[in-house]
């Protein structure tokens, strides 16, 4: 009965994108820094935060990047680290050109990957341009082997792993999932088929490629959909309130800024909102839209983080509410995959570190 009626508790957790990272203690502290650097620039620098980190990078890379390495050359050496941003720093308009760049871009990508009618081999030409740009995601996508510790697992297999157990840990509280990168690709798979039974709160995703083509549809095909007839992917129905996706026009990797259009709510009437911002990371003079860091501390997502901080717990009458429907349906959403089926064990073995 305690368990049943366990007080909930507001958690923020995060996931990082692409990339060999410091380690987990370094890059949780980095993101906590930059969190509160946005909560100090709406000015509330008191307010408290509960904030786990999930770090895969040790999956798919032998050693994390050192801090004490000064060699740019070294493949260890931490070519972004956390900084901080300036006090004030300067809001920029977005362009209107760039957004009707990326607008045609979208429309032309989408014709070319997810029409019935092809001249090329556009499968070839979209797994090509993962394997040579974005090493991580072809590991993902190629259930290539990474070394447990007993046994090789597939790379997706232990990514999706390592999310999927942090939100059942979490399942009994109100989260905040917030993923960076192709972060939010994992996100988004382990909402869909790995964690369909734990609700979350809202889905906040940083400078994701979740709405180009070709990640669509690979989302398409492994829920058996005909992406020649359903052009736009599900949103999961365990988010309960929102989706908040934020990007900056010169992010090269959300050239696909508008998830709007390429997502379908859900049954509670949650899909994308997408939200323009201005990333300021900086390093050395040199600016990068994509960075994580300049992500968490823009005052758009300290708002979303204050909105779901403060928000009124909801009452005993509420929360009995809710709990009796949670049983009613069968303890989850429906799985889009199997049709509702529950899973019956976490077909997964206990973390490997």
């Amino acid at each position: 009965m305690r368990r049943f009626w366990k007080k909930r508790q507001q958690v923020i957790i995060g996931i990082h994108g692409v990339g060999n990272k410091p380690p987990k203690r370094v890059l949780k502290t980095w993101w906590e820094k930059s969190i509160q650097e946005g909560l100090n620039r709406i000015g509330r620098p008191d307010l408290k935060f509960h904030f786990e980190l999930v770090y895969w990078a040790h999956l798919l890379y032998s050693q994390p990047q050192q801090l004490q390495i000064k060699n740019k050359s070294h493949p260890l050496y931490v070519e972004d680290p956390y900084v901080p941003g300036q006090p004030r720093s300067a809001k920029t308009a977005p362009s209107r050109l760039r957004k009707r760049l990326l607008d045609f871009t979208e429309k032309i990508l989408d014709k070319i990957f997810l029409s019935e009618h092809r001249l090329i081999n556009v499968d070839f030409i979209s797994d090509l341009i993962i394997r040579s740009k974005f090493r991580d995601l072809d590991l993902y996508y190629h259930d290539t082997n990474v070394s447990g510790r007993r046994r090789a697992f597939h790379a997706r297999t232990m990514i999706r792993r390592a999310l999927a157990q942090t939100l059942r840990r979490h399942k009994r509280d109100d989260i905040l999932l917030i993923a960076h990168s192709m972060g939010s690709i994992v996100a988004y798979d382990v909402l869909m088929h790995e964690a369909p039974n734990v609700e979350i709160h809202s889905l906040v995703t940083l400078g994701s490629p979740l709405g180009l083509a070709a990640i669509i549809k690979k989302i398409l095909i492994e829920l058996k959909k005909d992406f020649r007839v359903e052009k736009k992917a599900p949103t999961p129905e365990n988010i309960r309130r929102a989706w908040y996706n934020l990007s900056d026009l010169n992010d090269h990797i959300a050239i696909n800024y508008n998830l709007a259009d390429d997502f379908a709510k859900n049954s509670r009437g949650v899909g994308p909102q997408d939200v323009i911002v201005n990333n300021d990371y900086e390093f050395e003079g040199v600016r990068n839209h994509h960075k994580s860091y300049g992500y968490l501390r823009t005052t758009e997502m300290a708002e979303i983080i204050y909105e779901f901080l403060t928000e009124r717990p909801p009452s005993f009458l509420e929360a009995l509410k809710q709990r009796l429907k949670y049983f009613w349906r069968g303890k989850h959403p429906p799985n889009p995959v199997n049709g509702g089926a529950k899973k019956r064990s976490d077909p997964y073995p206990a973390t490997v570190e």
